[in-house]
């Protein structure tokens, strides 16, 4: 069976903790060992998801931050990223990376919960606000793709051929990067790099060539904007006016806000000035 059209989800079993800060547990889908940091705080809760070649540990500043302490919190690993597990015959579909995402999101006893969703991640929240619709309180949508123009390294991936990619390009792929970031003196490229060590060829592929396409053909923007909760969307302020999305968005009145002296990496370049943001559009006048 081809990858594409697998059907990897099922039952849920939480299988040890790490012993650290933020609490690291794992929980297994069907097999399938998902790594997440998780607090449990009070009933308001939030659901972050990371973006292409990043991990939990994107959102790992919400945890330390005294701000966030009353909310129970959840961030996970996607599948094939970070410490969670990368099995070969996995999908990698936004869709069913949603279904594993849902099915964790329940193990944790999480009812209703705002989401936060960064770049690729955009994708996935799209498809699991349409699984869960009275479950989520609101999507705040970082940098996530809305249409194909929001892919830049994504297709730059999809573009060769995997066996081209797997074989030589993501090592050569991260060479460049980490020539890039040490150029410029990028601390959060730096990081991003550590989170990018924990992914494979085949998952970096895979999850490329599915962004690019749902970017391309899944009407993602109409999706998002019929979402039937409070929505809104963060750019970096470096990426004002650069992409159609801006537009649409003000068309159809969806809120638009920007983290100042960032680009796409948001949650890392100004985090202050992130979380802040997070914090007073869940605690804005209902």
């Amino acid at each position: 069976m081809p990858y594409w059209q697998s059907d990897y989800f099922g039952d849920i079993m939480e299988i040890g903790s790490m012993g650290s800060f933020p609490p690291s547990v794992e929980v297994t889908v069907n097999g399938t060992t998902i790594s997440c940091l998780f607090q449990k705080g009070g009933k308001e809760a939030i659901v972050f998801i990371h973006g292409l070649g990043s991990s939990k540990e994107s959102f790992l500043e919400a945890f330390k931050r005294k701000e966030f302490r009353l909310f129970t919190i959840l961030s996970t690993d996607l599948v094939g990223f970070g410490d969670s597990d990368k099995p070969a015959d996995f999908s990698y579909l936004m869709k069913d990376q949603a279904r594993i995402l849902g099915k964790t999101i329940n193990h944790f006893g999480v009812d209703r919960f705002h989401l936060v969703a960064h770049s690729m991640g955009g994708i996935i929240g799209i498809e699991l606000c349409e699984m869960m619709p009275n479950r989520v309180c609101s999507f705040i949508n970082a940098e996530g793709n809305l249409t194909s123009k929001d892919c830049v390294e994504s297709r730059r991936i999809a573009d060769v051929s995997e066996r081209d990619f797997v074989s030589r390009g993501f090592e050569q792929f991260k060479r460049n990067l980490r020539e890039e970031f040490e150029r410029a003196g990028d601390h959060a490229g730096m990081d991003y790099l550590e989170s990018l060590s924990k992914a494979t060829a085949e998952s970096m592929y895979k999850s490329s060539v599915h962004t690019v396409h749902e970017s391309d053909f899944g009407n993602l923007f109409t999706r998002f904007s019929q979402l039937p909760f409070y929505k809104c969307y963060i750019y970096g302020e470096k990426n004002k006016g650069l992409f159609p999305s801006e537009k649409l968005l003000r068309q159809k009145g969806i809120p638009i806000f920007y983290i100042s002296k960032s680009g796409h990496p948001v949650i890392d370049e100004n985090p202050d000035e992130f979380y802040n943001l997070i914090l007073k559009i869940i605690h804005r006048p209902k």
